[in-house]
C-alpha cells in the first residue's frame, strides 16, 4: 500500500492476519486504538493522513506517548490479544497473576508509609526508588512488580496531565482559528509546522489536526496560546469531514 520499512509491514501484517482469521471464525475484528498501541497510531495515521505522513513511526509524536511505554505493553494488549485468540490460556493465566500482584503492590504503596510519607508519594520524588525501601516491604511482592509500580507512580502526574490535555483537545476541535493568525508568534511550534499552517490556513483546530505532519502536541500548543491570548475566530468554524 505504499508504506516503507519492515516494522510497518510487520505491524500491518499482524493485524491483517489476525483479522482475516477472526472473520473466517465469525468473530469481531481486532481493533487497536491510538491509545492502545503504536500499531494503532500507525494504522490510524495511514488511514487518515496517507502514506506521505512521515511521522507515524516516531514515538515522540504520539499523543498518548506517556501511556504507550514498553514496560506496560502486556497490560495494554494481553487482554485484547487473548480475546482475539493470539494468546494462550497458560500465558493469560500468568498475566492475570501479574495483574493481581500489581494491584496488591499498588495498594501497599498507597496505604503504607515510610518515614511518615506514603510510599506512592515517595516514588514521585527524584532519586527515590524501591531500593530505598526496607527489605520487609520489598519482600512482599517480586522486585520486578515493584519496578513497574514505581514507574507508574513516577509518571502518574505527567500522564494525568497529558490525558486531561488530550480530552481538552477533543473538546476544542471546533474552536475557530482567527483569520490571518501569525503562527510565528506562537512559541513552541516547529518551523515546519508554522510553514504548513501559514500556507494552508486552517479555520479550526480540527482542520489543523488533520494536516499531514501536524501533531496533537502542535494542536495543544495552538489551543493553549489562543486561550491565553483570548483570541477567537471571526465566526464559529464549520467542521468538514
Amino acid at each position: 500500500n505504499g508504506t516503507s520499512g519492515y516494522e510497518e509491514a510487520a505491524a500491518q501484517g499482524l493485524i491483517a492476519g489476525a483479522n482475516a482469521a477472526l472473520k473466517v471464525l465469525g468473530r469481531p475484528p481486532l481493533v487497536l486504538e491510538r491509545s492502545d498501541a503504536y500499531i494503532g497510531v500507525l494504522i490510524d495515521d495511514l488511514v487518515t493522513k496517507g502514506t506521505e505522513e512521515p511521522y507515524r513511526m516516531f514515538t515522540s509524536r504520539a499523543e498518548d506517548r506517556l501511556f504507550l511505554r514498553h514496560e506496560n505493553a502486556d497490560q495494554r494488549l494481553t487482554r485484547l490479544a487473548f480475546n482475539a485468540g493470539l494468546v494462550s490460556e497458560t500465558r493469560y493465566a500468568h498475566f492475570q497473576e501479574k495483574m493481581r500482584l500489581l494491584g496488591e503492590a499498588r495498594l501497599i504503596a498507597v496505604e503504607t508509609k515510610f518515614q511518615g510519607i506514603p510510599i506512592s508519594q515517595l516514588f514521585k520524588r527524584p532519586g527515590f526508588s524501591v531500593q530505598n525501601l526496607p527489605a520487609e516491604i520489598v519482600s512482599l511482592v517480586p522486585t520486578a512488580i515493584w519496578d513497574l509500580v514505581e514507574t507508574d507512580f513516577k509518571y502518574e502526574g505527567y500522564a494525568t496531565r497529558q490525558s486531561d490535555q488530550n480530552r481538552q483537545i477533543e473538546r476544542r476541535k471546533k474552536q475557530a482559528i482567527p483569520d490571518g493568525l501569525d503562527y510565528d508568534m506562537i512559541a513552541g511550534l516547529r518551523s515546519e509546522t508554522r510553514q504548513k499552517l501559514a500556507r494552508l490556513r486552517p479555520t479550526s483546530l480540527g482542520q489543523a489536526a488533520r494536516i499531514s505532519g501536524i501533531t496533537p502536541a502542535d494542536v495543544a500548543i495552538i489551543s493553549i496560546w489562543l486561550s491565553k491570548n483570548n483570541l477567537r475566530g471571526s465566526a464559529h468554524a464549520t467542521e468538514v469531514s
